[in-house]
């Protein structure tokens, strides 16, 4: 449900695979995204339902940039405070208050 909600915001073309895990494999923070399979992994153990939402919702944002272009050429854009990086914690921030309004279960521990 929450997946199809970003889709649609984002309006995000096309199929990206996403991983939940309980192992670090590869994940050096709480989710990677892997633009050239496209491929979301999002780290879930003992984590808040409302906080693995707002990493794939970030994920997503990446997934989206990597659309417009936004990634190609640009090996600064993960970088923390970079253009990119900033879009992607606020838009998640945002799209996990819409998504809450309307699925206030979410919060729930």
């Amino acid at each position: 449900k929450f997946m199809e909600f970003v889709i649609d915001h984002l309006d995000i073309e096309g199929e990206v695979n996403v991983i939940l895990t309980n192992k670090k494999d590869g994940i050096r923070t709480t989710a990677f995204y892997d633009y050239t399979k496209p491929l979301i992994k999002i780290y879930i153990k003992n984590r808040a339902i409302v906080d693995i939402l707002r990493s794939l919702a970030h994920e997503m944002v990446h997934h989206k940039q990597m659309q417009r272009g936004d990634l190609k050429n640009n090996p600064n854009a993960g970088d923390d405070g970079s253009p990119e990086e900033n879009e992607a914690n606020a838009k998640a921030g945002e799209l996990i208050r819409i998504f809450g309004k309307q699925n206030p279960e979410i919060y729930e521990t």
